[in-house]
């Protein structure tokens, strides 16, 4: 059955309309928030690794990178881990029919973090682990062509991936499967036969961010610049906050909104809760 993207956006926005309250509270607390504090207490690493002029040398540039990410890499985690317990509750408000409060919500974020965290590594594994291979196999050859022509024949593999395993989320939030493995499974046989449309849908939401995102972040920088240094810093976190706050909102209801639509067709596929 091909799934109907426009109908699944739809359904989408009527979620977010119909819970936005609670969804606005569980965004604010797992998503600006923390966002908010990791930019204005942590410095840039970008910005730290131009500093040096306008052209500032690519090795020194790296190198500042990977300290900034070898000395903060807590933070990144601590970062990641409350926005996957945010992620579960996003989704379990959003997707699970039996009406859940933002209480419930946030505690099978917190019982199925272990779950969530561990199918996105394997996920996250099953994607770059073909690009590796291939540019390893290229360079066994001797060739920097070959490996390079290999590596971007990998990208498409880990693309596919990635879709085939973008429903793991909603498995295990709404479904409540505790299995990392059995929520890719599950990822999988949801996604069947519409694997490519779904690859479109995402593509498209992606670009859309990334336009509305760029327009709003130089507005907004154009504006909080005219207030001096200490403001812009402020300003600016709060603009990224917020818009990684709302782009993770409309994600979590279009993964929400696409998994009701997939897993309504397969009746013979049995829901899984906890067994898994």
């Amino acid at each position: 059955m091909k799934l109907d993207l426009s109908a699944a956006w739809d359904g989408a926005m009527k979620m977010l309309a119909a819970n936005r309250e609670m969804v606005l509270v569980l965004a604010g607390v797992f998503f600006l928030v923390p966002y908010l504090a990791f930019s204005l207490f942590l410095p840039d690493p970008m910005t730290q690794a131009g500093a040096a002029g306008a052209e500032p040398d690519m090795d020194a540039m790296s190198a500042q990178i990977v300290a900034f990410y070898g000395q903060y890499w807590w933070a990144l985690l601590l970062l990641s881990l409350i926005q996957s317990v945010g992620a579960i509750a996003v989704l379990t408000m959003l997707g699970d029919g039996e009406r859940p409060t933002v209480g419930d919500a946030v505690g099978r974020g917190v019982r199925l973090l272990p779950t969530q965290f561990a199918a996105q590594i394997l996920a996250g594994l099953a994607a770059i682990v073909p690009v590796i291979l291939l540019i390893g196999i290229g360079a066994a050859t001797g060739s920097p062509a070959i490996a390079t022509v290999l590596g971007l024949l990998g990208i498409p593999i880990g693309l596919y991936l990635i879709v085939k395993f973008s429903m793991s989320s909603p498995a295990i939030a709404i479904e409540r499967v505790i299995n990392p493995i059995a929520a890719l499974r599950r990822s999988w046989r949801l996604t069947r036969g519409n694997s490519f449309r779904l690859f479109a849908f995402y593509l498209l939401l992606l670009i859309a961010f990334v336009i509305v995102s760029a327009i709003v972040s130089l507005i907004g920088g154009l504006v909080f610049a005219l207030g001096g240094e200490h403001a812009a810093l402020i300003g600016n976190s709060l603009v990224a906050g917020l818009i990684n706050a709302g782009f993770a909102c409309v994600a979590y209801a279009v993964l929400a909104s696409l998994h009701k639509r997939l897993a309504a067709p397969s009746p013979s596929v049995p829901v899984t809760h906890s067994e898994d």
